[in-house]
């Protein structure tokens, strides 16, 4: 590919004043399974995360099923952060990660994240709706299986 193919929603005028040379690029989406199981380092893993990150079912089938991702190097999984923003946490002076483990940690957090916003809607709405406090509560422990400690504390915090 040449540099004036990159440039694809570019102004054919303004072409003329960018400097056309080839450059060697490599693009996940544009490979098959077979090139990049082709690599023979973390590059293998860092394409196919990439390849698959914006397909999250085919990335997940692929995250349980190749061995490969439950050892990944430190630096690619920097990598994979960086190309992806996936936010995969990587523990201090650990030199692998389990992917696989990583994204199912990093799925909880984002599940227990959206149940609190979910609980403080809840709590914020029925406030506005003039509900008491003691019904609150009860629809927390009913809706969210909370206990009633539990949903006072979320009470607590959220009633403003």
């Amino acid at each position: 590919m040449c540099l004036h193919d990159m440039y694809t929603d570019c102004d054919v005028e303004l072409l003329r004043y960018v400097a056309d040379y080839r450059i060697n690029l490599i693009t996940p989406t544009g490979l098959s399974d077979n090139e990049i199981d082709g690599f023979q380092t973390g590059m293998r893993e860092i394409m196919r995360y990439i390849k698959y990150s914006n397909d999250r079912k085919k990335l997940d089938k692929i995250l349980e099923t190749e061995q490969r991702f439950k050892n990944v190097e430190r630096s690619a999984a920097e990598i994979i952060n960086a190309a992806t923003n996936s936010k995969i946490k990587i523990e201090q002076g650990k030199e692998t990660i389990d992917m696989c483990l990583a994204i199912q940690e990093m799925k909880e957090e984002s599940r227990n994240e959206g149940r609190i916003e979910g609980i403080q809607a809840f709590i914020q709405d029925k406030i506005e709706d003039n509900v008491s406090e003691d019904i609150i509560i009860a629809k927390l422990q009913k809706y969210f299986a909370l206990d009633e400690e539990t949903a006072r504390q979320y009470y607590k915090i959220y009633m403003y």
